[in-house]
């Protein structure tokens, strides 16, 4: 074969090979597998945590109030709460009334019974001050002791009282350290010694509480008659 004729057949046979490539690759023939899709993994929400609950506010309590201290009924005496009447106190008790009393202290009063003997007279006003009397035989201590007894609550020098009784003395000053005047005394009627005592706490002067004192003692000398 001449080398032309080589030449132009070897050229169709390769048109020929392109040309089935060609149609092969229109019909898809030599594609490769499908590329795998790949979706999105889903991205996992975190959880919403609730949120923490406020703590309860802590109640304040309120301070309870306290309570105001209370005089005992009679000053000095300690008859709060025994019920007893002034009466039941003997001796010049038995002859004292509230209203005689209350008369003196300047407001109305309660009487009652002290424990171990005499009475105890409370003003309705606290303010107003109270009176205590308990009666013993002179003899017993006659009047230096009962200036004894009443110098032990007040602080203060006895002074003697002409013409109240038989023989008087009334003493005022403070009493343990408190701020405000106290009065004591004594009146001797015969065979028959009666103590007296002022509690108060209103502020009264030195002088208003001695006048109220000698008051007191000139009663017991006229209920004692």
């Amino acid at each position: 074969m001449k080398p032309s004729k080589i030449l132009r057949t070897a050229a169709a046979g390769a048109v020929a090979a392109l040309a089935a490539t060609t149609l092969l690759a229109a019909c898809g023939g030599s594609s490769g597998p499908d590329a795998a899709t790949s979706e999105p993994t889903p991205t996992p929400t975190a959880s919403s945590t609730p949120a923490a609950s406020s703590p309860s506010p802590t109640p304040t309590l309120a301070p309870t109030p306290k309570a105001s201290p209370t005089r005992a009924a009679g000053g000095n005496g300690d008859s709060a709460g025994d019920h007893e009447p002034a009466t039941a106190g003997g001796g010049i008790c038995t002859v004292l009334s509230s209203a005689e009393v209350g008369s003196v202290l300047g407001g109305s009063t309660t009487g009652a019974g002290l424990p171990g003997g005499g009475c105890g007279f409370t003003p309705a006003d606290h303010k107003a001050p109270a009176a205590t009397f308990i009666e013993t035989k002179f003899a017993t201590g006659g009047m230096s002791g009962a200036m004894a007894l009443a110098t032990s609550s007040v602080e203060g020098t006895p002074e003697n009282l002409p013409g109240i009784g038989d023989a008087a003395f009334v003493v005022t000053g403070t009493s343990f350290g408190q701020p405000d005047v106290q009065g004591a005394g004594a009146v001797k009627i015969g065979s028959r010694l009666i103590n007296v005592s002022l509690d108060q706490n209103a502020g009264e002067s030195a002088a208003t509480v001695r006048a109220t004192m000698i008051n007191l003692l000139k009663l017991a000398v006229a209920q004692a008659a």
